[in-house]
């Protein structure tokens, strides 16, 4: 695989400044992740009004990272009226190697309102990596990364029988262990729904239940053919990844008209293990039975399924993707889309996470799309993106839409993971990272 060149247009500063365009040359990269990750809380730098389904530009307290590092969006909805779906950084997109400055947030709501100043409205993971070209062996070595510790003030919002509550509280950053080992949950309709394009929707889903040293994850691929998942919420007031959580309902984006069954499968989050010590909660397993909706011969089927639980041992050692638009099309600001890009082929046992920042100046990547719906076990080609425009404006091919993580992946029974939970609680290291007050 060769260097790639691509179009890129950000804004000069803050988004709906002045836009300017850039051409990039990057090399194919592998990377390993530091074993630890870095939670960063989200808070809102001014009352921001926001509309049901229409995606909002939130300006937030400015956030500067380190070189080597990558951000994901924290998943399981952190404010009263929806989620952060993406961040966004001041002016130049930078490289992994380079450091970065997270300015402003994009929000989707749920309901129409106002995000009020010190909102939390999200939290940001922080991955330290040290990157390398194909074909080398990697490894930490003796890089060093020194990280900032900061504390703020926030204000954290829930509802609570149709009111929202808010509470001040001070929100320090946090960081956990990195086990790499995940249960995959299929995310299932407890409710029937019909279901229009671009009209967000808040589903209720059959309880999952959450261990305490836990985070969600998405899985990167959509899994049901009237739209995607976009996040899951918790039960009541938000608690953190420490704490047992609760799922209760789920945010789904069509991407067409059409019906919801009770017992669909809207698509599937990746429960990761962090800092673990009890296997106690880890024994409980039973079968799941759903219904997955999937288009085929220009029709949407249903098919009954009943799978037993299981999950996967993640490499440490990924590699990234861009995301390239192989068509050009208008784009109107909220009305999601799907748009083809140039064809990967993803091979067995591997698994996708997107980036969470921003790298199309009028939109984000939220899913990707398989030309067939296959299993982490199967080999895998993505055709298309579900794309969420922010503003009107255009999509050009050849350009960057987003940029998603490849992981190899080991797939297991829910016997073998509690093996290797085990192995891993008898043999973690104790590496942490080089705090600054």
């Amino acid at each position: 695989m060769g260097d790639m060149k691509f179009e890129v247009r950000h804004w000069s500063g803050l988004v709906g400044d002045k836009l300017e365009k850039i051409e990039l040359e990057l090399r194919p990269s592998e990377f390993r992740m530091a074993p630890f990750t870095h939670l960063k809380p989200l808070i809102a730098e001014k009352d921001t009004p926001v509309e049901k389904g229409k995606p909002a530009v939130v300006n937030v307290q400015r956030i500067s990272l380190p070189a080597n590092t990558m951000v994901g969006c924290l998943n399981e909805t952190r404010h009263a009226f929806g989620t952060t779906v993406s961040v966004v950084e001041y002016g130049r997109p930078s490289l992994i190697e380079e450091e970065k400055c997270i300015s402003q947030a994009i929000f989707l709501p749920l309901e129409d309102g106002v995000i009020k100043k010190s909102d939390l409205i999200g939290v940001i993971k922080v991955f330290y990596v040290k990157t390398d070209f194909f074909g080398k062996k990697l490894g930490l070595g003796q890089q060093n990364f020194e990280i900032v510790k900061e504390q703020r003030s926030g204000t954290l919002t829930w509802k609570e029988n149709g009111n929202v509550v808010r509470k001040a509280l001070r929100m320090d950053d946090i960081i956990y262990r990195r086990v790499h080992i995940a249960l995959l949950e299929p995310v299932i309709a407890d409710e029937s729904r019909n279901v229009r394009r671009n009209e967000v929707v808040k589903l209720r889903i059959r309880c999952i239940l959450l261990p305490n040293n836990t985070v969600v994850a998405p899985t990167g691929f959509t899994a049901n053919a009237y739209g995607t998942l976009v996040d899951v919420i918790q039960h009541g007031k938000p608690k953190r990844v420490e704490e047992e959580r609760k799922l209760s309902h789920a945010i789904f984006l069509p991407v067409e008209d059409g019906k919801i069954e009770q017992g669909d499968m809207l698509g599937a989050v990746a429960v990761y293990f962090i800092d673990f010590e009890d296997l106690r909660e880890v024994l409980k397993g039973e079968e799941k039975s759903f219904t997955t909706v999937h288009r085929s011969g220009g029709g949407v089927i249903r098919t009954a399924v009943k799978v037993q639980p299981y999950g996967f041992r993640r490499s440490p050692v990924a590699r990234w993707e861009p995301l390239i638009a192989n068509e050009s099309r208008r784009l109107k600001a909220g009305e999601v889309c799907m748009i083809s890009i140039r064809k990967l082929k993803l091979p067995k046992n591997t698994i996708v996470y997107p980036f969470g920042i921003m790298r199309h100046p009028f939109g984000i990547v939220l899913d990707t799309i398989q030309r067939r719906v296959s299993k982490v076990e199967e080999e895998k080609e993505i055709e298309k993106v579900v794309f969420l425009p922010i503003a009107d404006g255009d999509v050009r091919r050849g350009e960057l839409l987003g940029m998603i993580t490849i992981y190899d992946v080991e797939v297991r029974t829910i016997d073998r993971i509690k093996s290797w939970l085990r192995e891993w609680i008898e043999h973690r290291e104790v590496t942490t990272p080089a705090l600054q007050p």
